[in-house]
């Protein structure tokens, strides 16, 4: 008796497993092996002291980065782990919100495929605030799916407690929150809930979990809100060249399908989906006022391509269900599902590719380059440190410098601290006692021109040589330069703690 076949949506969601398998065993791969980018040694470097806040960013990069540390001590994949974890996670959570607000029965496994196969997600490896930050933007969605899908109100403070936990991850999710209450009072079904007391309660529970943030700026004269919200004001740009990169950047990590898809789905929901597709009401509200504010952002400045992955799962729901819903013909469905997949799947094996083995020698178009040659530059550093016993090494103002340095002296088991003593703000987390320890002879670490000058100049430094000149990268990879310089004694600009 012949086996019978497995049905269409079967074997779509057999296909789904096999990409988001295979795509995390390669990303767990790479951060395994590939060096840490600047930024993610800085946020190693918070975990070090946990604090309630940090001026770049709230604290929850820092807690993921500690806990992985915490079971992988200080190795590329300790600082990633639970980066790796909230990518897959969020999968899993978007998996079930398409369950619950799309009807078609293949749709979940299209969408997981759909996100799973852009470059947000194939660099989501790099532990950055994006990954708390997305993870539960995902997972407050998928409460909230929970709530009104299944008439089960006490969801709601899952809500908020998942909204709190990615306001303590990054301002950027503080758009969440207007979007549920958009949902909430613009939807028939949104004011129904209203008349319950959970969803008045989660919104205070996502207060008390952010409380612990608000506290440290209000005691700091808001000096975390501030910094970021100068991005908020800045004009870079009014010639419109500022919406090209940012639709470009968009088109890049997203792809474009997906973002024209997105768009239409948008518009369409407004004029006809409200009535025949009513279960995307809850991520079209809840993601157009943080679409509608970059818009208006990419007026003036530049929107960085990451500024949007908090709101990347909700937008694949709107473009698949748009493509599934309102996209009649079966041939442009088919064309735009595989179109999206295979550009995907392209570009983040390609990048996948480029970050293990850097084939290709594409000069200053490889961001994978910047992940690379931070071991040996520390190596070098603390080389040269030796060999003048020095007791501490100190940078001028490069914080992403520092990261690699502290991270790299750490995992080598090296006891000497490594602070900037140039940007007293941002290192404001280390105890008063350690933040800036007068630790002579030392060693200076700065960037560096070809001929670097023989002395340390700037008044923070006494009795100065240089040591050497440094290249981190190959030379394919336009090395960066940096002069390390023996210092005796502090100088008179030399900051007191």
């Amino acid at each position: 008796m012949q086996q019978a076949r497995p049905s269409h949506p079967v074997a779509i969601r057999r296909l789904a497993l096999a990409v988001v398998i295979v795509a995390l065993l390669v990303r767990t791969t790479i951060g395994a092996v590939v060096g840490l980018d600047g930024d993610e040694a800085y946020y190693a470097m918070w975990s070090v002291w946990l604090a309630p806040g940090y001026l770049d960013h709230p604290p929850g990069v820092a807690l993921f980065i500690a806990a992985g540390r915490l079971l992988l001590s200080d190795t590329y994949l300790g600082v990633r782990l639970f980066a790796l974890l909230a990518s897959l996670a969020t999968t899993v959570a978007l998996y079930r919100i398409a369950r619950l607000l799309l009807p078609q029965p293949e749709a979940p496994a299209l969408v997981v495929i759909w996100y799973t196969l852009t470059l947000t997600v194939g660099i989501s490896f790099v532990a950055t605030p994006d990954a708390p930050s997305t993870l539960f933007w995902t997972l407050a969605l998928w409460s909230a799916a929970e709530a009104i899908s299944g008439r089960r109100p006490g969801w709601w403070l899952a809500v908020g407690l998942f909204a709190g936990l990615g306001l303590v991850s990054k301002y950027t999710n503080a758009w969440l929150g207007i979007g549920l209450a958009l949902y909430l009072i613009a939807t028939p079904t949104g004011r129904a809930e209203l008349c319950r007391w959970q969803p008045w309660a989660g919104g205070l529970l996502a207060l008390a979990v952010f409380s612990p943030v608000l506290w440290w700026n209000a005691v700091r004269e808001w000096r975390s809100f501030l910094f970021q919200g100068m991005r908020v004001v800045s004009v870079e740009d009014l010639s419109g060249r500022s919406i090209l990169e940012s639709l470009a950047g968009q088109f890049l990590v997203a792809g474009p399908i997906l973002v024209v898809a997105t768009a239409l789905g948008l518009g369409w929901y407004a004029l006809r989906g409200r009535r025949t597709a009513p279960g995307l009401a809850l991520p079209v509200l809840t993601t157009l006022p943080v679409l509608a504010y970059f818009a208006v952002h990419s007026l003036h400045s530049k929107v960085e391509a990451n500024w949007l992955q908090p709101a990347l799962p909700a937008m694949t729901l709107i473009g698949t269900g748009w493509l599934l819903t309102a996209v009649s013909r079966r041939w442009l469905r088919v064309t735009l599902l595989v179109g999206q997949a295979v550009f995907g799947l392209l570009l983040v094996g390609f990048v996948s590719i480029q970050a293990l083995l850097h084939p290709f020698d594409l000069r200053d178009l490889d961001r994978t380059r910047h992940l690379r040659g931070w071991a040996e530059l520390s190596a070098s550093v603390r080389q040269l440190a030796d060999e003048v016993d020095a007791r501490a090494i100190y940078t001028m103002g490069q914080y992403q410098l520092t990261g690699e340095l502290f991270f790299h002296g750490r995992a080598a088991g090296d006891p000497r601290p490594v602070r900037d003593i140039a940007q007293p703000v941002r290192y404001e987390f280390i105890p008063a006692p350690e933040r800036r320890p007068r630790l002579f002879p030392a060693v200076v670490v700065v960037p560096s021109g070809r001929q670097p000058a023989p002395t340390l100049d700037g008044g923070y430094f006494a009795q100065s040589r240089l040591l050497g000149r440094l290249l981190r990268g190959a030379p394919a990879d336009s090395p960066s330069a940096y002069a390390v310089y023996a210092v005796e004694a502090a100088g008179p600009a030399f900051p007191d703690e």
